[in-house]
């Protein structure tokens, strides 16, 4: 009876582990995979990492990894977690939501109070597609195909107190 219940609590303590990744995601299979190392030296491969549906990340070498293995059994373990401390935010609020880039601290920033900012570290957004806005832009500048708003000519007019027409196509 001892032997099967001492069986049975290694299998629990077995049965998830914390560690490190090793080296690159294998992206080539259908499931990615990665190496980790566990406590005690332990280096398991060829793990598959298991992510929320609609997310996709390739965590780098050095990042943190919680793998479940199945029944305890160290050959069959699972990647459910990844994570990056070194490159988290550090000025979050309690409630605030935030999907971040470890290295180059870009972030979609959902807000407790409502808001949403959208920071990338290069300063550039792109949007592809059509883009509606209910509420005001605002923004220092406006350039529609390569003119700005702010400095464009207008050819053919006479300066006076008049207003002009309502702008025409081209």
């Amino acid at each position: 009876m001892t032997s099967a219940f001492v069986r049975t609590a290694r299998r629990v303590m077995m049965a998830v582990g914390i560690g490190r990744q090793t080296a690159d995601t294998n992206e080539q299979v259908s499931t990615p995979t990665l190496q980790a190392a566990l406590a005690a030296g332990e280096l398991r491969s060829d793990l598959p990492m298991v992510q929320e549906y609609g997310l996709a990340s390739r965590p780098v070498p050095g990042s943190d990894v919680v793998v479940v293995f199945l029944g305890g059994d160290r050959t069959r373990g699972v990647v459910v977690a990844t994570g990056d401390q070194r490159g988290r935010p550090k000025d979050l609020q309690p409630g605030d939501v935030c999907l971040f880039h470890p290295r180059t601290g870009s972030r979609i920033w959902l807000k407790e109070d409502g808001s949403i900012a959208i920071i990338p570290a290069n300063g550039k957004t792109a949007l592809t597609g059509d883009l509606t806005a209910t509420g005001t832009i605002t923004g220092n500048e406006v350039v529609a195909q390569g003119i700005k708003l702010s400095t464009h000519p207008h050819g053919g007019v006479t300066a006076g107190s008049g207003k002009s027409g309502a702008p025409e196509a081209s």
